[in-house]
């Protein structure tokens, strides 16, 4: 019976966009057909072996979930929102430290939604990929995590801060020496001005980087070997950008803001 029900489940795309449809209310036949883009027929077949199993029940000329069903297609819908952000790019997961993303956020990693893979183009590998640095350029504000150095710091967020956008940045601790030390009139711009703040990480940070926009999300892994290469996972959903909010908090309970002590040290 069970793996009966898993089956039924997960072995048809229409049961499936079925169950998720009565999710959000009950629908007459009509109505299913043509959401779903079904023949009568085909649906029909479908709907039968919802009623067997009794996940759909038929009352009133309405189908809708029972009881039951109401509970596992409320559990089904993470797994499958999950395994959709996992497969749309498997190659990117399944090759990058994923287990560097703190389990509460990694447990919300179907927040992310479509991600689309970006990285730059062959004659700009060390820069930030083309179509994130065109939404930051359009971003209001801008806040980012990040354990390795980006070139983007004494340049293009330095643009922004310039133009009024906020700017937000945890680094670590040897991120900030470097900046210190070798673009010292950039560190200086940012800690002059109200819209950009500097934060020094006191625990590691274990991924790459992630960067959070009131457009989008990017996320940046190293890779298993620890590696890194210059490439995202970048979604715009709504629900990624709550996750990419978090995951800045997350760091910021650990970081001390670098104030005017340190400006006069460079």
């Amino acid at each position: 019976m069970k793996l009966e029900l898993l089956g039924t489940l997960f072995l048809s795309d229409k049961r499936k966009d079925l169950l998720l449809l009565l999710m959000e209310e009950p629908r007459n036949i009509d109505e299913v057909k043509n959401i779903l883009n079904v023949t009568s027929s085909a649906i029909m077949t479908q709907i039968k072996i919802l009623i067997s199993q009794g996940l759909i029940i038929h009352d009133d000329d309405l189908y809708k979930l029972s009881d039951i069903g109401k509970v596992v297609v409320k559990k089904m819908k993470p797994l499958l929102n999950t395994l959709g952000v996992f497969s749309e790019n498997m190659d990117y997961w399944e090759n990058h430290n994923i287990s560097a993303i703190p389990v509460h956020l990694l447990d919300r990693i179907e927040d992310l939604g479509h991600c689309e893979f970006v990285e730059p183009d062959l004659d700009r590998m060390y820069e930030t990929p083309q179509k994130i640095e065109e939404n930051l350029i359009r971003s209001a504000h801008v806040k980012e995590v990040s354990s390795y150095f980006n070139p983007a710091y004494p340049s293009t967020y330095v643009e922004l801060i310039r133009k009024g956008t906020d700017v937000s940045l945890i680094i670590t601790k040897p991120v900030f020496e470097r900046l210190k030390k070798e673009y010292g009139t950039a560190l200086q711009e940012y800690l002059k001005r109200e819209n950009a703040k500097i934060f020094v990480c006191d625990c590691p940070i274990r991924v790459a980087s992630s960067v959070v926009t009131n457009r989008f999300m990017a996320l940046s892994l190293f890779y298993k070997n620890g590696i890194y290469h210059n490439h995202a996972m970048m979604s715009s959903e709504e629900s990624a950008l709550k996750w990419g909010e978090d995951l800045f908090l997350h760091y910021m309970k650990n970081s001390k803001e670098i104030t005017g002590v340190e400006l006069e040290n460079v």
